[in-house]
């Protein structure tokens, strides 16, 4: 179990990234800010809540009254206001500067934004504080690993065993249905995102909504789903093929599962996130489905279920030990079929472990119906 030493720590690290960056304070609103940083997750809705940090280390939150039984387990200094007072004169006396710097949560609702912005003195500029949140977060240490071992085995199980209920007649909403009582079944702690659900055409929408389409043989089903188990993120994608594949479903489908396993053997320590896309498109731009992958290689999966770092072409960014993404190639082929395989991989000193082994061969995940 984590401890509130790993907590004070991580804003430790938090605060000398601020001091090296000449950065004043930064104003954390995330529910997976305030977990990563204090261990306590909290959901504020419309309230005006942050957790302050300064370079020094001293950090403070600033919350609403009725949310004081969760925040207390924080570790840090609270300072709460009522209905009918405003919260950004607390946020402004925490921070506590007349000129300077001040980083803000991007993912904070605008009128709390400006609302800072406008009790803050003239001499204080505001900037995003989400470099600094991705900073702190892209690399996970061993209980985050653990958490998100564990939730990418349970997205393993959910897709496995979904397998074994798809027939003929099942509309998608139904599979959605199934997705969602397996994830509870495995003991998930909920669902990362609604299930994206696609048969044949529709699966040519690399998002596409679930619907009253019914399954039918002789084409594909994509599946992409993700629980959440302690907080953190799973996200995989399987792409059943119903019937007996055709030689076109049979081609896209083994060159997508080529550009996966391409992409897992590519992500190493050293190597650009750009580079590791450039690989995985290259396998399908050679196999002729170039403009048919229309979507980033992947994303960072943690706390979020999009987050840092993003794998896609021109970032320069390095991978390093710990980080902790998705690679999830596509073809897409409209009025036809769409094909995507998705797993999540950790970066370790020497290249890549896959946290998803849920088959993925065609005749894995070919369906008899």
């Amino acid at each position: 179990m984590t401890t509130h030493s790993v907590y004070e720590a991580r804003r430790m690290r938090l605060a000398q990234d601020l001091h090296n960056n000449g950065v004043d304070a930064v104003v954390l609103t995330h529910p997976a800010c305030f977990y990563y940083f204090t261990g306590s997750w909290v959901e504020t809705g419309e309230r005006a809540a942050g957790l302050i940090v300064l370079p020094d280390g001293e950090s403070a939150i600033v919350a609403h009254e009725m949310f004081q039984l969760p925040f207390e387990k924080a570790g840090v200094q609270i300072e709460f206001w009522k209905d009918g007072e405003s919260a950004y004169p607390l946020f402004a006396k925490r921070i506590g500067r007349q000129s300077g710097t001040v980083a803000i949560d991007g993912t904070w609702q605008a009128r709390h934004v400006i609302g800072l912005q406008a009790t803050l003195p003239e001499g204080v500029r505001t900037v995003s504080g989400d470099p600094f949140i991705e900073r702190a977060r892209v690399r996970k240490d061993v209980d985050e690993l653990k958490s998100l071992s564990h939730a990418s085995w349970q997205a393993d199980q959910v897709v496995q065993q979904l397998r074994e209920h798809l027939k003929s007649g099942l509309t998608e909403l139904e599979v959605s249905r199934k997705v969602s009582e397996l994830w509870q079944s495995v003991g998930a702690h909920g669902e990362s995102f609604p299930a994206i659900i696609g048969i044949g055409q529709n699966g040519a929408e690399p998002h596409h909504e679930p619907d009253d389409s019914l399954l039918v043989a002789g084409t594909t089903l994509i599946v992409d789903t993700g629980g959440i188990y302690e907080h953190y993120c799973s996200d995989i994608t399987r792409t059943y093929i119903l019937g007996e594949p055709s030689e076109a479903i049979r081609e896209v489908y083994n060159l997508v599962l080529e550009a996966n396993l391409a992409g897992i053997a590519a992500a190493k320590p050293g190597v650009t996130l750009g580079e590791v896309d450039d690989v995985v498109r290259d396998v399908i731009v050679r196999g002729g489905y170039g403009k048919y992958f229309t979507h980033r290689t992947g994303h960072g999966v943690g706390l979020d279920i999009h987050e840092a770092p993003y794998v896609i072409s021109g970032n320069e960014q390095v991978l390093e030990p710990g980080m902790v993404m998705s690679i999830e190639p596509g073809i897409y082929l409209p009025g036809k079929f769409g094909v995507r395989i998705e797993d999540l991989i950790v970066i370790t000193e020497l290249g890549a472990t896959t946290l998803n082994n849920a088959p993925k061969v065609i005749d894995a995940v070919t369906v008899r119906i």
